[in-house]
């Protein structure tokens, strides 16, 4: 397996790598970012079933629009409890019941489920992206701006900022080679480009994530130096 295909298939074996350091980290990690073990599980069984299906010659577009819709409502969910704590489930409802109106909309009007989902994917993304961007204007205004690198938090926002912003780029892009690609003036080879540049957005999601986890286990030693020191 070559360098190129063991990168395009991340999306798979990450989520695994992100459930095997939870699992080693289970008793450290805080009420709030034990959603990721979750959201590991889903992706994992999502990304899984798209190469395999692909793998296979099987239609598995329609998988991508779920993807997106779950992606919304899991990153939004951690985000907006993160930053608003007890009053994020009224924000939270708003967001993504208007965008389920406009991912079905976009479902019988635009995008059918045999056919990727550019439409909903970009709005998806700009979404995550503007709720990571109110974290880390929230984050700013607090005293943990000071010590922000030993957040996990930070590092897990960041793993969802960077992806999504790369993301974004990728399927207005790829919407545009596509167009190009019909009238011969783009090469296939164009649009397998900016996939892979996908592919590596989700491995640096992962890794951010992964940071950001394992910041809990350098924490806990923070905490027992200390107390070694003192007593």
């Amino acid at each position: 397996m070559n360098l190129i295909r063991l990168i395009g298939l991340g999306d798979t074996y990450l989520p695994l790598l992100l459930i095997f350091v939870y699992i080693l980290l289970w008793k450290y990690i805080q009420q709030n970012d034990k959603f990721l073990i979750l959201y590991a599980v889903v992706f994992f069984v999502l990304y899984g079933a798209t190469n395999v299906l692909g793998a296979y010659k099987i239609h598995n577009l329609f998988l991508y629009h779920v993807i997106s819709l779950v992606e919304l409502i899991m990153v939004s969910y951690y985000i907006l409890k993160l930053v608003l704590q007890k009053s994020f489930l009224f924000y939270f409802l708003i967001i993504n019941v208007a965008y389920l109106f406009l991912w079905t909309g976009n479902i019988i009007f635009f995008e059918p489920l045999d056919v990727y989902n550019g439409n909903s994917a970009v709005l998806a993304d700009l979404i995550v992206l503007f709720l990571c961007m109110y974290y880390l204007l929230s984050l700013s205004a607090k005293e943990e701006i000071l010590y922000f690198q030993k957040l996990p938090a930070f590092w897990i926002v960041s793993g969802f900022l960077i992806y999504a912003a790369l993301s974004l780029l990728v399927f207005i892009s790829y919407g545009y080679i596509s167009n190009e690609y019909l009238n011969k003036i783009a090469t296939a080879d164009q649009a397998n480009q900016m996939w892979f540049i996908n592919s590596i957005a989700m491995v640096i999601k992962y890794v951010l994530i992964v940071f950001g986890l394992l910041c809990y286990k350098r924490k806990n030693y923070t905490k027992k130096y200390f107390r070694s020191v003192l007593f």
